[in-house]
């Protein structure tokens, strides 16, 4: 028997949040998500509630659920 679960609303990047904000303001900057499964680094191109889309050096498309995120950050803007 399988389980499936359902990522819990603060999990979410919702619109009025503040991480749908802080999402909002560095799409398009470096940044990188550490996950369970290791660190993914890229440009952020996309987000919705559930998932963040980066870009990485090597032009892939890498896909994050924002309920697997253990940390990120976003490299500085010069």
């Amino acid at each position: 028997m399988s389980l499936m679960t359902t990522p819990s609303v603060s999990h979410l990047i919702t619109p009025g949040s503040t991480l749908f904000s802080l999402m909002t303001r560095h799409k398009g900057q470096l940044m990188t998500v550490s996950t369970a499964a290791g660190d993914v680094h890229g440009i952020l191109t996309a987000f919705d509630p559930a998932y963040l889309t980066l870009t990485t050096n090597t032009n892939q498309t890498k896909y994050v659920l924002v309920m697997n995120i253990a940390s990120f950050s976003f490299e500085p803007a010069y």
